[in-house]
């Protein structure tokens, strides 16, 4: 073989072995960009995700923190100060009739605002979110106790009645910077009683529960008890700070062993 083809052939050799060396790094190289890119937008899903929770949270924090204190109150208030007993047993037919509805109220009220969260749930894929997944599992403890079957069957919700009388509650607001329904208020509540069957036949059962509770033995107080609980539990959640609850507002009632 001459010198000339044996240079050739080198030439040759080494031209090809260049351009694969040249194509497996190029190869190599866009691998590593798609990786990178690929890792970016995993990061900024993430913290897409997260400013979705933050947003939600911050939405709801002001009427959710509302209704559960007020509904923990009132619970707090028939166990440990006999409220109902002051109250419903009151010469004054008002007094009587705001210590049996308000105390339904403050319940479905509540309730209408956990439905306005589920509803908004279902378009927002926040379950890898630690502090959403929190936030659910606090509100599903609620949900979890009023569904539960006692012995004692005062205020037993099962989770379709609850969503129904959420879905009760519920009123559409116009404001563009808030959540989409809100909760309507004390007074529509109470007209809606009073001229609206099929709302009020949804509360009737909840109404006589009240004047159950009247007297109610330890079996009985059950329910409250851990309601209440869980109650200040998600209000820890939402007011950490205490900023907005100081901490006398948020004293448990203390459980009963045979709660559990």
């Amino acid at each position: 073989m001459s010198p000339e083809v044996v240079i050739s052939t080198v030439s040759a050799v080494v031209s090809l072995l260049g351009a694969v060396v040249v194509g497996w790094a190029t190869a190599w190289s866009a691998r590593r960009v798609r990786q990178f890119d690929r890792s970016i937008e995993v990061q900024d899903r993430a913290q897409n995700k997260a400013e979705q929770a933050e947003a939600m949270l911050s939405r709801y924090r002001e009427p959710l923190l509302g209704a559960a204190h007020n509904l923990q109150a009132r619970l707090y208030n028939i166990v440990n100060k006999d409220f109902l007993a002051s109250y419903l047993t009151d010469d004054d037919p008002d007094t009587r009739r705001y210590a049996r509805d308000y105390t339904v109220y403050v319940l479905a009220e509540y309730l209408c605002w956990a439905e306005i969260i589920r509803r908004d749930l279902r378009f927002l894929d926040l379950r890898g979110i630690a502090r959403n997944r929190t936030f659910v599992e606090l509100i599903e403890a609620s949900h979890r106790t009023l569904s539960r079957g006692w012995a004692a069957q005062a205020w037993q919700l099962f989770r379709g009645q609850q969503r129904a009388i959420g879905e009760l509650m519920m009123t559409e607001t116009d404001a563009a910077d808030a959540a989409r329904h809100e909760s309507i208020g004390y007074v529509e509540y109470c007209a809606r009683l009073d001229t609206d069957a099929t709302f009020g036949a949804w509360f009737a059962r909840l109404r006589r529960n009240v004047d159950d509770l009247v007297h109610p033995d330890r079996d009985n107080q059950t329910r409250l008890i851990r309601l209440q609980n869980a109650l200040v539990d998600l209000i820890e959640f939402l007011d950490p700070d205490r900023e907005r609850l100081p901490a006398k507002y948020r004293d448990r009632l203390a459980p009963d062993a045979r709660s559990s």
